[in-house]
């Protein structure tokens, strides 16, 4: 690849990433499904204590749970981005994120928010075409927990 191309498959990565924010913030289910790869593998095991999920729909289904009751933020910054291949990539992104459940929803029993610390470590796959998410790891430093 050259230094445009390997320039515009960054930018378009980081499209990616912050229509995942964007689509987990507003709810956007059908936005965010499209986003992965159908085999991708979310590992958020330091907030579930579940092992990774591979798919779709297992994916979706674990997000939705954790926030479909919530209003979040979800801030993404400083990405490290790097081409493995025209086709493949690695990133890291510092993040944060703010959740606060409607009263009663919260899946952490006696709390009512979180402000959490992090980075995301993913990779990232040209399917059809379209750079998607083909795995995502979230690593926390620190939450803030905010109770009922």
């Amino acid at each position: 690849m050259d230094a445009l191309q390997t320039l515009l498959a960054i930018e378009e990565i980081r499209a990616v990433k912050a229509r995942y924010c964007r689509c987990l913030d507003t709810k956007d289910w059908q936005g965010f499904a499209a986003l992965f790869t159908g085999d991708a593998v979310m590992d958020v095991r330091e907030d579930t204590g579940n092992p990774p999920i591979t798919g779709i729909p297992a994916i979706v289904a674990q997000v939705r749970f954790a926030v479909d009751h919530a209003a979040s933020s979800h801030q993404v910054h400083t990405p490290e981005i790097t081409l493995d291949s025209a086709d493949s990539a690695q990133g890291v992104w510092a993040m944060q994120d703010r959740v606060v459940w409607q009263p009663g929803k919260s899946p952490i029993p006696g709390i009512a928010s979180i402000t959490g610390y992090g980075q995301y470590h993913e990779s990232y796959r040209r399917d059809g075409g379209v750079w998607k998410i083909a795995a995502l790891r979230l690593s926390r430093f620190h939450v803030d927990t905010h109770p009922d």
